[in-house]
């Protein structure tokens, strides 16, 4: 009977570690991440507890692979929380080319607010694209862009330069930022001290945090390829709506690139979900992404 117990006790073992591993170890790799091999980096960050884990997984691994298949000349990084399954970190490590960063969930102060949304608790992660110091510059990025052509020259830019897809407020879906340890631990120091942040996410915050980005002047990559000083306004190019791109600018940016699409904040016009692509037909492309990438 003790024989019986004990194989039943090493069995039971062999079940669990299995379990463990095969569905959703969430223990941060031993291993460490990638070394750097470019100077520049395209980053995004993925985090748990929304009820779209998954596509947000999905999304984030097509945007990697959409920027391999562009050839950008830069590291893919992905900021992600140790909660993040260890079978997507490998996926994205070893099948994507992606170097993975683990990091501890960002405390949110406005949790309270009375107009939060939980969907968004999380996505102060975002601020750790500041301490990817081993970068000279990083393009941060939501996982619902699709890249249309090569961007590698926002790479020129200044200390943060991004998008006014609103005509009086830019959009953190995507932004150019010099890494900088003091520039993150004085924003760690704002979230204690609670700073006005209106919707409590990352939009908010990081807007308040660069106030006076839409009287800085516009971004023109310089022929030589030199680094910018300062703050710049991106054209509307690197980072159009989607709707607003069909409706008033008929697929074209006339006075500008035409470089990345930035998808509706609404959960059901995601570019992963086919009865978007009624509306949005760029929907389209991204799932041809998804096809020529994933399966």
């Amino acid at each position: 009977m003790r024989k019986l117990k004990g194989l039943l006790g090493i069995l039971l073992m062999v079940i669990i570690l299995f379990e463990t591993t095969a569905y959703g170890a969430t223990e941060p790799p031993q291993k460490k991440p990638r070394p750097r091999t470019h100077t520049n980096a395209y980053a995004t960050m993925m985090y748990m507890g929304t009820p779209r884990d998954y596509e947000f997984y999905v999304a984030t691994r097509v945007l990697i692979r959409s920027l391999a298949r562009l050839r950008a000349n830069a590291d893919l990084v992905v900021i992600a929380s140790l909660d993040v399954p260890l079978r997507w970190v490998r996926a994205m490590e070893q099948e994507d080319g992606a170097k993975v960063v683990r990091v501890e969930n960002l405390n949110n102060p406005y949790e309270n607010q009375i107009y939060f949304d939980k969907r968004f608790k999380l996505t102060l992660n975002k601020l750790y694209a500041w301490t990817l110091v081993e970068y000279d510059r990083v393009v941060m990025l939501d996982a619902d862009n699709l890249f249309l052509q090569k961007t590698d020259e926002l790479f020129q830019c200044g200390q943060f330069c991004a998008v006014f897809i609103n005509p009086c407020i830019f959009h953190t879906g995507l932004f150019v930022l010099q890494p900088s340890m003091e520039v993150f631990k004085d924003m760690r120091h704002e979230l204690e001290i609670g700073r006005k942040n209106p919707d409590g996410a990352d939009q908010g915050f990081i807007t308040g945090y660069f106030p006076d980005l839409l009287d800085r002047p516009l971004f023109r990559p310089t022929l030589n390829g030199t680094k910018l000083d300062g703050q710049y306004r991106l054209p509307l190019g690197y980072q159009m709506d989607a709707t607003y791109y069909y409706l008033r600018l008929h697929w074209n940016v006339p006075c500008g690139p035409n470089s990345v699409i930035t998808f509706p904040g609404a959960l059901w016009l995601k570019p992963w979900y086919w009865w978007s692509w009624p509306v949005l037909p760029l929907g389209i492309s991204w799932h041809e992404q998804r096809l020529q990438t994933l399966g």
